[in-house]
């Protein structure tokens, strides 16, 4: 039986429902808030199938091995033409990395938010985005990258994983979680920022600015090397 993501547009908390349990009357009830969200029907196949009006929505998965479609297609680019990752979506030019734009990695394993991360950091930014922690190790060994912006749960590892494979301690981390605030005080966040952590974003609807801001705050404040 499939299960349908539903992003509550008030707590930003993902709600996960049968399809066959979907209602008829088209909303739902947060499981977490008990806001009541709206919803109308998007293409079957892709993750969150149901969408909130107002938000993004995720074009339909690609090939499953996402980093190596989105390294060719970025090695195949020509003239300054522009390329699309088959599975974020994110548009971008493959010449821009080497005329000074900074590189960010998004890991990220729920489309919508891994789709909203991109896209957004895409307009400043050269945006690299993944789903698992082994892709993101891959990335982190092979490629520049000068902020990574992390989800803590992935689907083969936690994002403490992805952490320790970092390659200099210089590289600024901005967690992007959907963990409840309060989780992320005292003792867990010591430990996340002792692996390099360096700030946080709670996902959401209406995140645009205070993702983008953040990211500029870290690498405004990278040392340059």
């Amino acid at each position: 039986m499939d299960t349908i993501e539903i992003p509550c547009p008030a707590c930003g908390t993902i709600n996960r429902i049968p399809e066959d349990a979907i209602p008829e009357s088209g909303e739902v009830p947060c499981m977490a808030c008990g806001d009541r969200i709206s919803f109308r029907a998007a293409p079957r196949g892709t993750t969150g199938t149901f969408r909130v009006p107002g938000t993004p929505l995720p074009p339909p998965p690609g090939p499953k091995n996402l980093l190596d479609d989105f390294l060719a297609d970025e090695d195949a680019g020509t003239g300054g033409h522009r390329v699309t990752c088959p599975r974020c979506g994110h548009v971008f030019d493959p010449e821009a990395e080497g005329q000074g734009r900074k590189t960010v990695l998004v890991v990220e394993d729920t489309d919508f938010f891994l789709y909203l991360a991109t896209e957004v950091l895409g307009r400043r930014y050269h945006t690299i985005g993944v789903r698992t922690a082994a892709e993101a190790r891959e990335v982190l060994a092979t490629r520049p990258v000068d902020l990574v912006v992390l989800d803590l749960t992935l689907p083969d590892a936690e994002g403490t994983d992805v952490l320790r494979a970092l390659p200099r301690p210089d590289i600024p981390v901005l967690v992007y979680t959907s963990r409840d605030e309060t989780s992320l005080l005292g003792q867990e966040w010591a430990i996340l920022q002792s692996l390099g952590a360096n700030d946080v974003v709670h996902k959401g609807i209406n995140i645009e600015d205070t993702l983008l801001r953040k990211a500029d705050e870290l690498l405004a404040a990278r040392p340059v090397t």
